[in-house]
């Protein structure tokens, strides 16, 4: 509202005022929402699994002991009379590997891209207008002999823009992988050790002196 001062020449005027309504509107927002097609995809993990031939080795020791044997001197007689046989024990272990060819089982994580089309709900902001009557101030002047200064009333128009974010609540659709845990065997190979004793005899040759009478004919006299 601005108020402007005119002088009237002639006849003076006497204002004359009173209260009127003037419509105003007010631009609001609302959210509504339609229905559109949608097209989203996800990330679908799978298990592979497949049996794979592996090979794998059976470890057999064997746990023998070597003889050294030896002839020395006997301590008995003053070191005088038959050498003794002497032998001593070497441990040896001696292993092999024997190669198996087993099935085992390996599993591996597939990911496969799912897509799927399906109708969903989009929300979207409509304008609204809100009108309603403000009281405004209206005067008029009425002419009269004398000259007078009067107030004129004039309104300009004064709009302001002012930000306002608009919420609302709306369902919509979305994919999203479900998962179903199962139980799956396992297996692994332990290496078990399995021993066993088996009994062996060793044998050596060992020289023996044998006092054997031998007789010779050719120096045997005969008396006659």
């Amino acid at each position: 509202e601005a108020i402007h001062y005119e002088t009237l020449e002639e006849t003076y005027q006497v204002q004359r005022c009173f209260t009127g309504k003037d419509r105003v509107c007010d631009t609001t927002y609302k959210i509504d929402t339609t229905t559109k097609d949608d097209y989203q995809c996800c990330n679908v993990e799978t298990p592979n699994c497949y049996m794979e031939e592996q090979v794998i080795n059976d470890v057999t020791c064997t746990n023998t002991v070597e003889f050294n044997c030896q002839r020395e001197k006997s301590t008995k007689n003053d070191g005088y009379g038959q050498k003794e046989v002497v032998c001593t024990r070497t441990p040896k272990q001696d292993c092999y590997n024997i190669p198996r060819k087993i099935q085992v089982e390996v599993c591996k994580t597939d990911v496969h891209r799912y897509c799927e089309k399906f109708s969903n709900i989009f929300p979207f902001p409509v304008e609204e207008q809100n009108c309603h009557f403000e009281p405004k101030k209206i005067c008029e002047l009425q002419q009269k002999t004398r000259p007078k200064k009067a107030k004129k009333y004039s309104y300009t128009k004064d709009c302001k823009e002012q930000p306002r974010e608009i919420c609302d609540q709306c369902e919509k659709k979305s994919i999203q992988p479900v998962c179903d845990m199962q139980e799956r065997l396992q297996c692994s190979y332990v290496p078990k050790e399995s021993c066993k004793d088996e009994a062996k005899q060793y044998c050596h040759k060992v020289e023996k002196v044998v006092v054997k009478e031998v007789c010779d004919m050719k120096f045997d006299t005969k008396y006659l």
